[in-house]
C-alpha cells in the first residue's frame, strides 16, 4: 500500500507547485509534506490535536487565564525540580514560565488597558527579572514569590471573565477597578 505522502510526491514529481486534491480541499506540495493521513492524524497524537482545537476555538479572555495556569504550573513544576535537585528540570520549567511572561507583557493594550496596562508591564518586568535572579541563585523562594504575584492576578481575572460567562454584565469601569484591586493587592505583598 502506497502512503499519502508517497502518492501526494508522486503527483507532484513535474511540477513543485502544483495543486493536489485532498478530500474537497487542495493544497500545495510542500504543505503536504507537513500533513498526515487523516486516519493516522487523530491516532498519533489525540491530546495535542484536542489541545490545539482547544486553543484554536478559545475565546481571549479563556485564552489568559490558561496562559496564567500555564505560568504557574511551570514555575511550580521549577521549584519541585530544584527541590528535587534536578538543575535540568527546574531551568527548563522556569524557562518557560519566564516565556509566558514575556508573552503577557508582550500582549498588552496600552491604548485600551491605560494604567493598568503600564502597571501590568512594571509587575511582569519584575517577575522577569526576579526569575532571572531565581536561575542565577538557584532560589526557590524568588519562584515561590512571582507564583504568588500570578495567582493574585489569575484569580482577580478569573473572576471578572466567569462573572461575565455567568451573565454579569461587568462595565469596562468595574473591571479596570478589580483588576486595579489586584494590582494593589500585588504590590502591598511585594
Amino acid at each position: 500500500s502506497t502512503s499519502f505522502q508517497e502518492k501526494s510526491q508522486s503527483a507532484c514529481v513535474q511540477n513543485k507547485t502544483s495543486i493536489v486534491k485532498w478530500g474537497e480541499s487542495s493544497a500545495t506540495h510542500a504543505e503536504l509534506e507537513n500533513k498526515e493521513e487523516p486516519a493516522l492524524m487523530y491516532g498519533k497524537k489525540p491530546h495535542a490535536t484536542y489541545q490545539e482545537v482547544q486553543i484554536t476555538t478559545t475565546d481571549r479572555g479563556r485564552l489568559l487565564l490558561m496562559l496564567y495556569e500555564g505560568a504557574i504550573n511551570f514555575l511550580k513544576q521549577s521549584v519541585t525540580g530544584l527541590e528535587e535537585k534536578d538543575i535540568a528540570k527546574f531551568c527548563r520549567y522556569l524557562s518557560k514560565g519566564q516565556a509566558i511572561v514575556a508573552e503577557l507583557m508582550n500582549t498588552l493594550d496600552f491604548e485600551k488597558g491605560g494604567s493598568i496596562a503600564r502597571d501590568l508591564e512594571r509587575l511582569y518586568d519584575f517577575m522577569l527579572f526576579y526569575l532571572s535572579e531565581a536561575n542565577l541563585y538557584r532560589d526557590t523562594k524568588r519562584v515561590e514569590k512571582v507564583i504568588s504575584l500570578i495567582e493574585v492576578i489569575y484569580s482577580a481575572y478569573k473572576e471578572i471573565i466567569e462573572g461575565k460567562s455567568l451573565d454579569q454584565v461587568m462595565s469596562p469601569i468595574d473591571e479596570a477597578k478589580k483588576v486595579g484591586e489586584a494590582l494593589s493587592k500585588v504590590q502591598i505583598a511585594l
